[in-house]
């Protein structure tokens, strides 16, 4: 073998396709802007990546320092490391467009006291998503996961957007406890698994009114998960209108309590009505189903305050609607495992009863 033979990057032999395939599983946003920056192939490649997912990070506190001499030490080091090296940044962006873009035009007070430490959170932080996708070309689908705050576990939701809500699937619980095993429940599984649940229950699954305490508490829980889609909803904006190649859009968070998802068919409606429709939360009808402790016996555990809510727009309930359809489609969180069971488990057997509450929102 010659030396010319063993010096040659055989990674070089792959065709494109391949080089694609790999990207496409790749996905991540950040990461596939440093791969662009090792060759030129790579550059021209990664803007062809059909599946996106990037990862907004949360914002950084700012610290107040009380210290005068570590305020001045900290000016000088940004003086004398920082701006040289931005100056290299500017050059690296210029050769290299695709890679995470450093807002320049930040205002001196907004910055973080810190950037000589910390460039790359700043650029990732300091840019909108549009912003940071602007040269991948051939987007299809695509996914932002958001850090999310301290918040209830028990409570899951899933809404579809066009150009406004399409539906809301809420389901939650004030707590959640395995059942505790004993010499009596030692049940034939395959048994178990032909005999309805609807009937292992009896008179648990008959409809129960439920206190003005608990209906407050489920109000809050269908306003806050309302908000919090209208919010994802609103980043997929710019996104969507720079990006014509889109077809499939998922916003959920680190914890999988949220999901805010758009098809091909509501993404294409989204931009037709782009700019006409002002309120994207219209006015509903929200169906309410609730039983005190809910038992589930296959996944041997039970959940307390057990609560299911479907939140549709006024004009695309019919009588016939029950909200079976939504609930038949589940979550789809990856990698709930037993949890993520649980509460499509909770949803499916809760659509059951036969009278629930209903009530009207305003649009807003």
């Amino acid at each position: 073998m010659s030396i010319d033979e063993e010096n040659e990057d055989l990674f070089d032999r792959l065709p494109d396709s391949i080089i694609l395939t790999i990207f496409d599983k790749l996905q991540d946003a950040k990461s596939l802007c440093i791969s662009s920056s090792l060759s030129k192939r790579f550059h021209f490649l990664t803007t062809q990546t059909h599946h996106i997912s990037l990862t907004i990070p949360p914002p950084k506190k700012s610290h107040n320092n009380t210290n005068p001499n570590k305020n001045q030490l900290t000016h000088f080091l940004n003086k004398l490391l920082f701006k040289p090296f931005l100056f290299v940044l500017k050059q690296i962006n210029k050769w290299n467009p695709i890679c995470m873009p450093v807002t320049y035009n930040t205002r001196k007070e907004d910055r973080c006291n810190n950037c000589f430490t910390c460039t790359c959170t700043c650029a990732c932080t300091c840019s909108s998503p549009a912003e940071i996708l602007r040269n991948f070309r051939e987007i299809k689908e695509f996914e932002i996961r958001l850090t999310s705050p301290p918040c209830d576990p028990l409570l899951k939701w899933k809404a579809e957007f066009g150009s406004q809500l399409k539906s809301c699937l809420i389901v939650g619980g004030t707590s959640f406890s395995p059942v505790r095993d004993n010499n009596n429940n030692d049940h034939d599984e395959d048994a178990l698994e032909n005999f309805p649940i609807s009937q292992q229950r009896g008179d648990l699954m008959e409809f129960q009114r439920m206190t003005n305490e608990d209906l407050k508490l489920r109000i809050v829980w269908i306003i806050s998960s309302l908000l919090a889609a209208s919010a994802r909803y609103s980043l997929l904006e710019e996104i969507i209108k720079e990006k014509r190649t889109i077809k499939e859009v998922v916003i959920t968070d680190d914890i999988g309590q949220g999901k805010c998802c758009m098809n091909e068919e509501q993404v294409e409606e989204m931009r037709r009505n782009m700019g006409v429709i002002s309120s994207k939360i219209p006015a509903l009808k929200v169906k309410m189903w609730y039983v005190p402790e809910l038992e589930m016996v296959r996944e041997r555990c039970v959940m307390k305050g057990a609560t299911l809510v479907v939140v549709k727009p006024v004009e695309e309930w019919s009588k016939a609607d029950d909200g079976g359809d939504l609930v038949a489609k589940g979550f789809g969180f990856v990698g709930e495992g037993k949890e993520g069971k649980v509460f499509d488990e909770v949803a499916r057997e809760l659509v059951k009863l036969e009278r629930c509450y209903s009530l009207e929102m305003s649009s807003f």
